[in-house]
């Protein structure tokens, strides 16, 4: 028996594992994974402008309107969340440049405004002086938001790589020495830009001969529906969950496989923020934070009820040590301490509680959404390190915060015949050892 879970084990490592290595190091996942990531303080800053001015107290959101203060605080939210393909375009393509060595921000503002160029304009007509209507071109905000994330976030990496490879490839002009630098860097660029632009508007011409009349438009329809319907299924992000810990289990960080569902997962709290905010119901059942909040409790594996054993109840002066050095980074839902210290990594003792402890806190709290229980996420961009049933209590209320409290509890159990094995193979080590 042990032959064979050993076989399996180096089938995992060396197949899974080089293909999960592989996938990790791609420079387009990379790219928007940093892209995402680093749109976080303006979605945080519109997530709490949204919490403000729909915080759920009458008398407070009354006095917002009467005082006329409603629309300012608006603002924030809607220059954040409102253009938020754009922020993702930018950093993402700023992002896979710095990758190609190309140090400029002229990939990044060049990408940005292919974004904006293939967005489909609209006409706002606006009655003047003397009844004269003039006729304002503008770009409405669902088209460089949340609808737009997907083509931004092709057009960041398309646009960047060609505009890198352009570079390159010495499709410049060059200027002659004693030039300023800052001239010369613009000057440089120039030709890339103008024949970027001329393609991007031949395709938003032949998009216009298309039924969907834009790109972003074909985008939303053909690519970002259909991927949503995925991501809002359980069984597909179960998927997720279980290989989240398989990867960890055999070393290899399970940001190989979430740069993948991020984008998709991320556009869902998206949409339950917008809907949050606009006062509708919220949509989506499964989205990033709602992933993260109920299978990572602790980080990975959902280990925190481990380490609170290890740190408060176990015998070995190893795992005593260990689990109160690990307590606090896991209540930051950090455990790669406890990964890599205790190990779990290629642990077989742990191998079945780290995968199996995610899998029923995610169901279980996913079983609670669809009874009601608890409401569903409404989608704020906290940071993944938001503390455990803090994160419950802001996303969706106090019902949330004590599933999470249920959930500890519950991957404690999971965990806990495995960590005594563990634990008293370690103090046997420790007596022997003196």
């Amino acid at each position: 028996m042990s032959t064979k879970i050993n076989r399996f084990q180096d089938f995992l490592k060396n197949r899974v594992g080089k293909s999960a290595s592989k996938m990790a190091q791609n420079k387009v996942l990379q790219s928007i994974q940093q892209g995402m990531i680093a749109t976080l303080p303006f979605l945080i800053l519109g997530s709490f402008a949204s919490i403000i001015i729909n915080f759920p107290y009458t008398p407070f959101s009354q006095f917002l309107k009467n005082s006329g203060l409603y629309p300012f605080l608006n603002v924030p939210y809607q220059l954040t969340m409102g253009i938020l393909a754009i922020y993702v375009t930018f950093f993402t393509a700023k992002a896979y440049g710095e990758k190609e060595n190309i140090h400029s921000i002229l990939p990044a503002i060049t990408s940005v405004l292919s974004l904006v160029m293939l967005s489909p304009l609209k006409v706002l007509a606006i009655k003047g002086p003397q009844g004269k209507v003039t006729s304002t071109p503008f770009i409405p905000f669902d088209n460089i938001g949340v609808k737009g994330l997907f083509l931004g976030l092709i057009i960041s990496i398309l646009v960047s790589d060609f505009y890198c490879r352009l570079i390159k490839s010495k499709w410049t002009i060059k200027m002659p020495e004693g030039v300023p630098e800052t001239i010369s860097a613009s000057f440089k660029s120039l030709i890339p830009v103008i024949v970027i632009s001329i393609i991007i508007v031949i395709i938003k011409y032949l998009m216009s001969l298309t039924p969907y009349g834009d790109l972003n438009s074909a985008i939303y329809s053909l690519l970002q529906v259909p991927l949503q319907k995925i991501g809002t299924s359980p069984w597909a992000i179960l998927l997720v969950v279980i290989l989240n810990s398989l990867f960890f289990y055999f070393g290899i960080h399970s940001l190989a496989i979430n740069s993948i569902v991020m984008p998709i997962l991320y556009a869902l709290d998206f949409q339950n923020l917008a809907a949050f905010h606009a006062g509708n119901a919220i949509p989506n059942m499964i989205t990033w934070r709602f992933f993260y909040m109920t299978s990572k409790i602790g980080g990975t594996g959902c280990t925190l009820g481990l380490i609170i054993f290890m740190a408060f109840f176990a015998k070995s002066k190893q795992f005593k040590v260990l689990g109160r050095l690990s307590i606090v980074p896991a209540l930051f839902n950090t455990d790669e301490p406890v990964i890599f210290g205790l190990p779990i990594v290629l642990n077989p003792i742990m191998f079945i509680p780290f995968i199996l402890a995610p899998v029923i806190s995610f169901i279980g709290s996913y079983i609670c959404e669809l009874l009601h229980i608890v409401n569903p996420v409404i989608g704020l961009a906290l940071p993944e390190q938001t503390p455990i049933v803090i994160s419950g209590l802001l996303q969706s209320g106090p019902a949330f915060a004590i599933l999470q409290v249920i959930m500890i509890i519950i991957t404690a159990l999971i965990y806990l015949p495995f960590a005594k094995i563990a634990d008293n193979q370690a103090l046997a080590r420790e007596k022997s050892e003196n």
